[in-house]
């Protein structure tokens, strides 16, 4: 698997995370991969512990967004879990995200991804996720996003279908 690594300048010097780019090439029997992540600001993660992120990947054509966190994340009986997003370029917005099988995570439903994406993630440094957990209550998970378009092209390369959706240039 061919690793490439797309560094992002952010400033200020605290938000010194980046999006990390990995791409597998497809082959004849299988769709390229390529996975876009981003750490949380202020994760002090150890080797042994999971990373919170908010990850964008394509894999087999498909392009999907969700979060990891370490926490459980307070879900209903249908699995949902209330999320409010806030980007620096736009007011806050509540919504229901699906929560991982294991609650440690959510992922963005489809309908939502083109909003997160062209509103959110491409024209803000930063984007926080707000939520409620099982042990800790409320929490605001802040993820740097500066630079995102770097990522774009290998997206865009695995989704060719999405060009026209989440990963089409956005409006200015």
């Amino acid at each position: 698997m061919r690793r490439l690594l797309l560094a992002a300048a952010l400033a200020p010097a605290a938000l010194a995370a980046q999006w990390r780019v990995s791409v597998e090439p497809g082959n004849s029997t299988r769709a390229a991969a390529v996975l876009a992540v981003a750490r949380e600001v202020s994760d002090g993660v150890t080797a042994d512990e999971p990373a919170v992120s908010m990850i964008v990947r394509c894999s087999g054509r498909v392009l999907d967004a969700y979060i990891t966190t370490r926490d459980a994340l307070d879900s209903d009986t249908n699995g949902d879990v209330k999320i409010r997003v806030e980007a620096d370029s736009v007011r806050p917005r509540d919504t229901r995200w699906q929560a991982s099988k294991s609650n440690g995570g959510a992922f963005v439903p489809t309908p939502e991804l083109r909003d997160l994406i062209q509103r959110g993630i491409l024209h803000s440094r930063t984007l926080r996720i707000s939520t409620q957990t099982l042990k800790r209550g409320r929490v605001t998970y802040e993820f740097p996003v500066a630079n995102f378009r770097q990522a774009l092209d290998a997206l865009r390369d695995a989704c060719p279908n999405d060009r026209g959706g989440a990963l089409a240039e956005p409006r200015r």
